[in-house]
């Protein structure tokens, strides 16, 4: 099988990147036993394994270079940027996720249409449509240190299941991890999927980026599951830095939302 080099990505951009790794890709020969839903991520992942070592060394040495943002303060900072940006992302959406009350009443979607109870419509529709929206968020901050890469936006191409690749301390080799809110966001019948996504790679977790949630919904006794500092510490972001922006950014969108209600209704 040819191999394609670190030294070729580096200067490349996302999308020549994307379009490179696709033809070594595309010689891969993908093993019988391997689900078809994963032929294509068993291919990335065999094309980039073993390349990411050297890429990601590039990484740390250009963050090193350039006064790390593992650096407590420029960590905070950068990771209260994401926290506002998604906040007000978030904050911006809101208004499409309340339904007026003539549309509730013409078209009730559930009991608390029905019975016209806006205020428990309107946050649970708020507060199930952030926690599907937050889980694309744990990415976007781990991706700030260098010893990640995300597959979608360093390289431009998705591999099914995987959301980080990290070098642990900039160490060792490359651990491929899926990244969930806690560790109960996984539904019973998720969990066996996520297994199998896992299992493609020889080095691979099962992160919570926060230790809520009660007990673990996803079990397995080749798969290594981590929580939040355990796995933060993994990226080299500090855990309660994140807590804490978090919390600011939950809490102001539970402000928003709360000056939303005040507001009259629009009629439709």
């Amino acid at each position: 099988m040819q191999i394609v080099k670190a030294t070729q990505l580096i200067p490349l951009s996302i999308a020549a990147r994307s379009q490179l790794i696709e033809e070594y890709a595309s010689l891969v020969t993908v093993p019988t036993d391997i689900n078809s839903e994963l032929h294509r991520a068993y291919q990335i992942s065999a094309t980039l394994t073993p390349v990411l070592s050297d890429f990601i060394q590039h990484q740390i040495q250009k963050d090193i270079s350039q006064g790390s943002v593992l650096e407590r303060n420029r960590q905070s900072t950068a990771i209260a940027t994401e926290c506002e940006q998604f906040a007000n992302r978030f904050i911006d959406s809101m208004p499409t996720l309340v339904r007026s009350p003539a549309e509730m009443e013409s078209s009730p979607r559930n009991l608390y249409e029905m019975c016209g109870a806006a205020v428990f419509v309107e946050s649970n529709s708020i507060s199930r449509n952030l926690s599907t929206t937050m889980g694309d968020l744990w990415e976007i901050i781990a991706n700030i240190s260098p010893y990640t890469v995300s597959p979608e936006r360093d390289f431009g191409l998705k591999i099914t299941g995987i959301d980080s690749i990290i070098l642990c301390g900039g160490k060792g080799e490359p651990v491929f991890a899926q990244i969930k809110t806690q560790r109960n966001t996984l539904t019973g019948s998720q969990a066996p999927r996520s297994k199998r996504e896992l299992e493609l790679h020889q080095h691979r977790i099962f992160a919570a980026a926060f230790c809520t949630g009660g007990g673990w919904t996803f079990s397995s006794t080749s798969i290594p599951r981590v929580c939040g500092a355990e796995f933060w510490t993994m990226v080299g972001l500090e855990y309660e830095l994140l807590k804490f922006h978090v919390k600011q950014m939950i809490l102001k969108i539970q402000s928003a939302y709360v000056s939303l209600q005040q507001e009259p209704p629009i009629l439709k």
